[in-house]
């Protein structure tokens, strides 16, 4: 669902670098799942709030800086029985990661490895061996979206 970001003011609070459409959405849930040191964590949110375009939170037990600090970089998630359902052809990020990828000719061009959001629009990072490419998720790009095969069809070049 996002990253933590950095330590924000001297009170525990903290920035999040949210994956969602909306940042506010994450103050949903009163749980999150945080990968601290090789395992995933559930710390409890007692506050948070959007602030210029992105997400400041409060998490239980972290009353000063240098104690979120040592969250920075942390990746955290929702447990996925708390996402609500999307609408037809929407996508949650991480049911994308594995995904077979060919282009409209049938050429491999790799296994969705992960994606992020460049600002402009969300960037697929495809892995194929060693070689790693990118593909922006844009409608003229995304010819198919097989959930039952794990497939994803691009009109994408092999040389691109």
């Amino acid at each position: 669902m996002g990253r933590l970001s950095a330590p924000y003011g001297v009170k525990g609070w903290l920035k999040v670098q949210s994956y969602a459409a909306s940042p506010d959405s994450l103050s949903e849930h009163s749980r999150w799942w945080v990968h601290v040191e090789s395992e995933w964590v559930c710390l409890e949110v007692e506050d948070s709030r959007v602030q210029h375009q992105g997400l400041i939170a409060k998490l239980v037990g972290f009353e000063n800086r240098e104690q979120v600090a040592k969250l920075r970089g942390a990746e955290f998630g929702v447990q996925r029985d708390q996402l609500p359902e999307l609408p037809e052809k929407e996508y949650y990020w991480h049911e994308l990661v594995g995904f077979a990828v060919i282009n409209i000719k049938g050429e491999t061009l790799g296994v969705i490895n992960h994606l992020f959001d460049s600002g402009a629009q969300p960037v697929i990072v495809l892995k194929d061996g060693k070689e790693e490419r990118l593909i922006p998720w844009v409608d003229h790009v995304i010819e198919r979206v097989d959930t039952g095969n794990r497939i994803l069809t691009v009109d994408w070049e092999l040389d691109y």
